[in-house]
């Protein structure tokens, strides 16, 4: 079962500490693109169940493949 199959193909993802509904089918990559872009992050650290994602290429394709997503903001230190 994926988390997809749960909810009528909708994904709950994390971004910044706010849950956001997306589509279960969805392109990961464009459309955390576009919802970074909305909220203004341009520095993130991208979790996949749980673990670090050190390249787009190593992304699901799309949200249901992944049982969990989270994009954490990054701040370089100093400048908080």
């Amino acid at each position: 079962m994926e988390l997809g199959d749960l909810g009528n193909g909708r994904c709950s993802i994390v971004i910044a500490g706010t849950k956001v509904e997306v589509d279960g089918s969805a392109d990961v990559k464009e459309t955390l693109k576009s919802l970074l872009q909305q909220q203004g992050i341009d520095s993130f650290t991208i979790l996949v169940d749980g673990r670090e994602i050190d390249s787009t290429d190593d992304l699901p394709a799309t949200f249901g493949e992944a049982g969990s997503i989270e994009v954490q903001r990054y701040v370089k230190p100093g400048l908080v």
